[in-house]
């Protein structure tokens, strides 16, 4: 179930963007936060393209989920993979998953925007709170369309606990992993930011999956939930950055002076 510290975050970030980063300075000075955001939600929920890749994701993952797979996998790992150490691990890896302390985070680091409009900090926290903005709706619709419950959850037969039961939100909404979701966000924008840089770039998507390996760890979420979380994540981080490239590109003006006139040329990156 859709814990309610998560909700609250998010609702508290709706209002700190609007009352802080209405102000901060985007990759496009001329152009208002609601644009950029706007943009962000046309490049994910009006990209024909991207529903393909989701719809291929979800029944991909819908076999593992509705077979045992996703409890022969998850026996395996309790059975043989999971011990203390791993515990221990997974305490600090669930916290990048945690909404009540990344959303914040992501909102005081885009601030710095407003002093420094080329710190590295202030852009990843910009792109991470754009990200969980966006990406957030369609989670939470996905949660309550396949309906799943945990693997630990207490049923007279375990193995259909992961099975999809469409829209039975009376029983559990946990057929896509939030933690999964929100702690791979960060990472992924780092990834991005360090595309040209393999060692910045891989490391980063290896860690993007620590959140959600803590899940399967801890027992809370099959396989096929915290890869659809991983991969709701990877979408809406693309369509951010799809955003920002789109503001890239070449720009013409007319040039009127004295005894002359002309067009002027500009591109920024």
């Amino acid at each position: 179930m859709v814990k309610k510290n998560f909700l609250l975050s998010l609702s508290l970030s709706l209002f700190l963007w609007s009352s802080t980063l209405m102000y901060a300075q985007e990759v496009e000075k001329s152009s208002s936060i609601w644009t950029t955001i706007g943009q962000d939600y046309s490049n994910f929920y009006a990209d024909g393209d991207r529903w393909i890749r989701l719809g291929v994701a979800f029944g991909s993952m819908s076999v593992v989920a509705n077979t045992s797979t996703d409890q022969n996998i998850r026996n395996w790992y309790q059975n043989n993979i999971r011990s203390q150490k791993t515990d221990n691990f997974a305490v600090y890896a669930k916290l990048f998953g945690e909404g009540k302390y990344m959303i914040p985070i992501s909102l005081l680091a885009s601030s710095i925007n407003l002093i420094d409009d080329d710190s590295s900090i202030g852009f990843w926290g910009a792109r991470v709170a754009r990200t969980y903005l966006v990406g957030s709706p369609a989670l939470l619709v996905a949660q309550r369309l396949t309906s799943a419950l945990r693997p630990s959850s207490p049923t007279n037969d375990p193995s259909q606990n992961s099975h999809w039961k469409h829209l039975n939100v009376a029983k559990a909404v946990n057929g896509v992993s939030g933690h999964a979701f929100m702690g791979s966000v960060p990472f992924m924008v780092i990834a991005k930011m360090y595309s040209n840089n393999p060692y910045a770039k891989y490391g980063a998507y290896l860690a993007s999956t620590l959140a959600a390996w803590s899940r399967v760890n801890d027992d809370k979420h099959y396989t096929s939930q915290i890869i659809l979380g991983w991969y709701m994540a990877y979408e809406s981080v693309d369509a951010v950055f799809n955003t920002d490239k789109k503001k890239n590109k070449w720009t013409f003006s007319p040039m009127v002076g004295k005894g002359f006139y002309g067009i002027s040329l500009n591109s920024r990156w």
